[in-house]
């Protein structure tokens, strides 16, 4: 039974690649501007829930990893949200970023924000294509 849909290759492979490119954005942004230890970490625990999904997305053939890609990418925003919005309350309070951050960044933030849920929007909409499929076949 396959219940692999023919965008979830491409899916796997623009999660792998943006993983890398939020790897290496995310460790410039740490070493420029410093954050909690803890944030880095939560942000390496994503990088590899990512790199677990995709890779077995692209490792099991005609079956699907649409649920885990799914799982990784919601995981991801919500961590991206708290990041936009908590930035976001700050500056209405009138306030200044604490670690000084240059303000291009809550721009680049907000356009990530809005590819992240795009691309979860997509793996929500393969899991769900997934489990649909598999209800029909019982």
């Amino acid at each position: 039974m396959n219940l692999r849909h023919k965008s979830e290759t491409p899916l796997a492979w623009a999660t792998l690649v943006l993983t890398s490119v939020h790897f290496v954005l995310e460790t410039w942004f740490h070493m420029l501007w410093g954050q909690p230890l803890q944030a880095l970490i939560v942000d390496y625990i994503s990088n590899a829930l990512m790199v677990f999904a995709g890779v077995t997305s692209l490792r099991i053939g005609s079956r699907s990893a649409a649920g885990l890609l799914a799982a990784a990418w919601t995981f991801n925003l919500g961590f991206g949200w708290r990041s936009v919005f908590g930035r976001l309350e700050i500056l209405e309070k009138g306030e200044s970023i604490p670690n000084g951050e240059a303000s291009f960044v809550l721009p680049l933030l907000i356009g990530s924000l809005v590819l992240v849920a795009g691309m979860m929007a997509w793996s929500l909409w393969l899991a769900f294509r997934q489990a649909v499929r598999t209800q029909e076949k019982l």
